[in-house]
């Protein structure tokens, strides 16, 4: 069974895209935050690089794990359980768009509401 939809592999695109964006946009030596407390202050940064590759590889890791319980998992489960992680795939890649993006947008310093640069 297929688990890549059309609305995935847009996810994956536009993370990408928002990736590159964030190379270009943001100065090299900077400090991106990448974790934020209740309150929207950062509690933590890291150099801007490694705060734009984390996502990436974070949504990879995602796709290899759900590939490899597709692909290796339990074969008399595996219709059931690729129904659902053909709805997990979308919802976790979006969350870390979500995530990169906002990393991106304040890291170039647009105002975003509730988060804050420092």
């Amino acid at each position: 069974m297929k688990l890549t939809t059309p609305l995935s592999l847009a996810l994956v695109a536009a993370l990408v895209v928002v990736t590159i964006a964030g190379f270009v946009l943001i100065p090299d030596a900077k400090q991106l935050p990448v974790r934020w407390a209740l309150d929207g202050q950062v509690v933590s940064t890291l150099p801007r690089n490694l705060a734009l590759i984390q996502m990436p590889i974070a949504t990879a890791a995602i796709w290899a794990l759900i590939y490899a319980v597709q692909r290796w998992g339990n074969s008399e489960r595996r219709a059931g359980a690729a129904a659902t992680l053909r709805m997990i795939l979308p919802g976790v890649t979006t969350l870390f768009l979500i995530i990169q993006l906002l990393i991106v947008l304040v890291g170039a310093g647009v105002a975003v509401p509730y988060f804050q640069a420092h």
